[in-house]
C-alpha cells in the first residue's frame, strides 16, 4: 500500500525533521570542572577527617598519644594534604618525645599548609620546642 503524503503528515514529518536537526546541532555542554569534583570530594572528607583531629587531641589532653596518633594517621589517610593533621601529628610526637618525628612532620605540615599563616605561626611555636628535646 503506497504512502500517501497528506498536508498533515508531511507537516508532522518537517516538524520531525526540525527538532532532529536542532538536536543534532544543539551545544555541547560544557566538559564536567574537574576542579569543582575534587571541591565536593574534599568537603565530604573534611567532616570526618576533623573528627579525627578532634579525637586525637582529646587524646592527647589525656596523654594518650598513641591513641592520638592513630586518630592521626586515619586522618592523614583520607586527607593526605591536611596540613593540619601533620602540624597535630607533631605535637603530638613532641609531647611523646619523639622529636626528631616532630621536626619531620613540622616540615611535611609547612610543605602543605604554606599558605596558611596561622599554621605556619603554629609550626614556628613548635619548631624549637622540638630542637631543645
Amino acid at each position: 500500500m503506497p504512502v500517501v503524503f497528506t498536508p498533515r503528515l508531511l507537516h508532522r514529518l518537517a516538524i520531525l525533521a526540525i527538532l532532529s536537526a536542532a538536536t543534532a546541532c544543539s551545544i555541547p555542554q560544557k566538559p564536567p570542572n574537574r576542579y569543582q569534583d575534587d571541591i565536593k570530594v574534599s568537603q565530604l572528607e573534611a567532616r570526618p577527617v576533623t573528627e579525627l583531629q578532634n579525637q586525637a587531641l582529646a587524646a592527647l589532653n589525656e596523654e594518650q598519644y598513641q591513641l592520638a596518633v592513630d586518630y592521626l594517621q586515619r586522618a592523614i589517610k583520607i586527607q593526605p594534604r591536611n596540613a593540619w593533621s601533620w602540624h597535630y601529628l607533631a605535637q603530638t610526637y613532641w609531647r611523646d618525645a619523639q622529636y626528631d618525628r616532630c621536626l619531620a612532620m613540622i616540615e611535611r605540615s609547612n610543605t602543605y599548609g604554606s599558605f596558611d599563616d596561622a599554621l605556619l605561626s603554629a609550626n614556628d611555636r613548635l619548631k624549637p620546642k622540638c630542637l631543645q628535646g
